[in-house]
């Protein structure tokens, strides 16, 4: 067995598409971005992200999605000035790890980490 996706549903697709493909820099790896879904962001073979668009309510309570960022004082900046300020962090359990938590148009909790070198 493999995992191979997370998917979110998402009030506004696009709006979504600009978080995670502007924003995070996630690219299209299949999918309709013009519709509403589904699209997958992410890389080819690896486990992606699946949007699927025009949901009224999403709920997302104690549910995370983790990405690792080369930099997360760059990663926080280019988030916050885009008008989405750090929910937590930064925290660091240890001294080869640093993450800190956003929310996603829809209040998805986005967590970013950087694996620091020793």
């Amino acid at each position: 067995m493999q995992y191979t996706h997370t998917t979110l549903q998402v009030r506004d697709l696009k709006r979504s598409l600009a978080f995670y493909q502007g924003i995070l820099g996630l690219a299209v790896v299949r999918g309709n971005p013009e519709g509403r879904g589904p699209v997958f962001l992410g890389e080819a073979d690896k486990p992606v992200v699946e949007l699927i668009g025009g949901v009224e309510n999403p709920s997302f309570a104690g549910f995370s999605v983790g990405f690792t960022v080369d930099s997360l004082e760059e990663a926080t900046g280019k988030l916050e000035a885009a008008g989405y300020p750090r929910v937590r962090g930064p925290i660091s359990p240890n001294p080869q790890v640093v993450f800190s938590f956003f929310k996603d148009p829809d209040g998805v909790e986005i967590q970013l980490v950087e694996y620091l070198r020793p």
